[in-house]
């Protein structure tokens, strides 16, 4: 592994994680000031290169190469199959695959894919190929490049969320890389599922309710802004994670987690899912994860489990970290 550092923007925070020597060195999770990110779109590069090159300098980060997750407004990804061609044709062919998004000429982005399997036939002749597919707009990667390079860092490498968190199931799964695999990601804005089947991505659904509602709750309940509400919550001021209201929500949350996960197992009865592994910024509220645990029919377990020595960086900056892996 080359020596790195994976950046991941979201809706509150920007998530560090550092590689050097082939092991992790440090990672770090800063909150945006308000209006940097808003509905997961950045609309302030210049005040994120500043975040970027202060956190920089403050972590004692040392290395400069950075790979960078993503947002999910930025980029499509999409399975799919196709008849058996060159990697020239294939490239050829992509603007034709993602047609339905592209909302001005296929000149406008840089498209790129993944190998999940080639098909052969009886012959041992490839007959098709399954792939992943990402197309991103060319300005959108431009700005980023821009924006590290004002913040002294080079950006050397872009890639959707879900296939940074690809590589890091990969990587903690070792020798069971054809095992089934489910990831919920207890976001601010909303709670994210991912999963993975033999490994391979598979499908994203989400839950449009996430840790913002529950600071709302807060910040009521106690009288105070948004953002003081959302330190009680983490301090767990006057015992509010265990409010009833907060409780309704995550409850709420845990109920559509089983939906998602009753869905997908009627879809996929041959699945082999034991175990729903769980990240976050919600991970650290017991009553929150207890609510999920007590909901679904899976197994409940953060994802930190899977990798010890690396136990708050896989919690809190999962993304960020798979980001890093080749």
């Amino acid at each position: 592994m080359k020596d790195i550092l994976g950046i991941e923007i979201s809706n509150k925070t920007v998530k560090f994680v550092e590689i050097k020597r082939n092991s992790l060195r440090n990672f770090a999770v800063v909150e945006l000031p308000d209006n940097i990110v808003v509905n997961g779109q950045l609309v302030a590069p210049e005040a994120m290169s500043e975040v970027l090159k202060n956190t920089f300098k403050k972590e004692k980060f040392s290395v400069k190469n950075c790979a960078l997750v993503l947002s999910d407004n930025d980029v499509y990804l999409r399975r799919m199959k196709v008849p058996a061609m060159s990697e020239k044709q294939l490239l050829l062919n992509m603007p034709y695959e993602f047609k339905d998004v592209l909302a001005e000429g296929k000149d406008k982005y840089i498209y790129d894919y993944s190998m999940i399997s080639l098909n052969k036939n009886e012959d041992d002749e490839v007959v098709d190929m399954e792939l992943l597919g990402a197309v991103v707009r060319k300005d959108v990667i431009d700005k980023y490049i821009d924006m590290f390079k004002r913040a002294s860092l080079k950006l050397v490498k872009a890639l959707p969320r879900e296939i940074a968190l690809c590589s890091l199931v990969n990587e903690l799964n070792g020798d069971n890389d054809n095992k089934d695999f489910a990831i919920l990601d207890l976001g601010y804005k909303s709670s994210k599922m991912d999963i993975f089947a033999n490994g391979v991505y598979e499908v994203t659904r989400t839950i449009d309710i996430g840790l913002e509602d529950v600071v709302k709750v807060v910040a009521d309940v106690l009288g105070v802004d948004i953002h003081m509400a959302s330190k009680y919550l983490d301090q767990n001021q006057n015992n509010i994670q265990e409010n009833e209201r907060c409780v309704d929500i995550y409850s709420s949350i845990a109920t559509e987690v089983m939906r998602v996960m009753n869905y997908y197992t009627f879809e996929n009865p041959n699945n082999t899912l034991e175990t729903l592994y769980y990240c976050g910024g919600g991970s650290k509220i017991e009553p929150y994860t207890k609510e999920i645990k007590e909901t679904i029919s899976l197994d409940l377990e953060p994802l930190s489990s899977l990798k010890q020595d690396a136990s708050e960086a896989i919690l809190m900056s999962a993304a960020a970290l798979g980001a890093c892996y080749d």
